[in-house]
């Protein structure tokens, strides 16, 4: 029996809405998820809430969801859809499309940067 069905929604990643120049919570980049609509950069700022989909994990070949902007009422909202069939007990993981996430560097490239 599968979890999430391919297309199923999984949850919203819901938060403070701001814009890149607002720089959300300068301190805490964590659960921020930075996208782009009408031109814009847009930000949804999940540290202050209690919100499953930002526990989801980075994976970039894919994973086994995606995230896609709804507009409802002018209002954009980050909802999480199976991309394949999940099964119970499989993490959930989409591509965060941030290719210089430090742990998207290469061992040789972390390496290199350390000063002994």
């Amino acid at each position: 029996m599968d979890a999430y069905s391919k297309g199923n929604f999984i949850a919203e990643y819901r938060g403070v809405y701001c814009t890149k120049e607002d720089d959300a919570s300068e301190s805490d980049y964590t659960f921020q998820y930075f996208f782009s609509i009408e031109g814009m950069i847009k930000c949804i700022d999940a540290n202050t809430v209690d919100c499953l989909a930002k526990y989801a994990n980075d994976d970039r070949n894919g994973g086994y969801s995606s995230m896609k902007v709804l507009v409802f009422n002018g209002q954009p909202h980050l909802c999480l859809f199976a991309s394949t069939d999940i099964s119970i007990g499989e993490e959930i993981q989409y591509d965060y499309g941030v290719d210089s996430l430090p742990r998207r560097t290469s061992t040789l490239q972390k390496c290199e940067n350390i000063n002994l």
